[in-house]
């Protein structure tokens, strides 16, 4: 499904990632574990191309990914708040990907009337959820969380994953999981890449 090869990333002059190759599967959930300051966020903004990478092959599907249109690869970012227009309702930017029936919000949480509130009248966990919702659109194929739960607590935590698992192994939805938690990886993911 998707194949990376030999993909470099420089920022600020310095080379965060060097000859990386990926290779993922339909279905497979790859946990990529790293310390702070090392680039993941970086990577998984390439990945879905809200930055250019600087080096290498990016093949989705054995193509290079289009430039226009829906992106199959969707980034939940670590820090979510960035990922909304402070000026808009979160239900509104959320309907603008797609539009998740209430059997949806359930699944992860969500409550109706935050739809109806800005980013700043929300936590960074309920914020997380919408994110992370907004990314599963039907079209996406490949999901990448960075840090995703890490604003949850464990109870809610686990509840995500398992829904998030199952979601994995129902319809053709691969995942990169971005997290210092190597606990958490391991019990999520099918393989883990760890960077020192």
């Amino acid at each position: 499904m998707l194949e990376v090869q030999n993909l470099c990333i420089e920022q600020g002059g310095h080379r965060l990632w060097d000859n990386l190759c990926i290779s993922l599967s339909n279905n497979e959930r790859l946990g990529i574990s790293a310390p702070s300051g090392f680039g993941k966020t970086t990577l998984g903004r390439v990945l879905a191309q809200w930055q250019p990478l600087s080096q290498g092959t990016i093949l989705f599907e054995g193509k290079p990914l289009a430039q226009h249109g829906y992106c199959p690869i969707q980034l939940v970012p670590q820090h979510p708040e960035k990922s909304f227009n402070p000026y808009r309702k979160v239900g509104d930017s959320l309907h603008d990907a797609w539009k998740p029936d209430a059997q949806w919000l359930a699944l992860f949480s969500i409550k109706s009337e935050w739809l109806e509130r800005r980013p700043n009248e929300l936590s960074g966990g309920e914020l997380a959820r919408i994110a992370l919702l907004r990314a599963l659109d039907p079209r996406t194929k490949i999901l990448i969380a960075d840090e995703v739960t890490a604003q949850l607590d464990s109870h809610l935590q686990q509840d995500i994953w398992q829904q998030l698992i199952k979601l994995s192994q129902e319809r053709p939805l691969a995942m990169i999981i971005f997290s210092h938690n190597k606990a958490l990886l391991e019990k999520v993911c099918t393989s883990v890449i760890t960077t020192n």
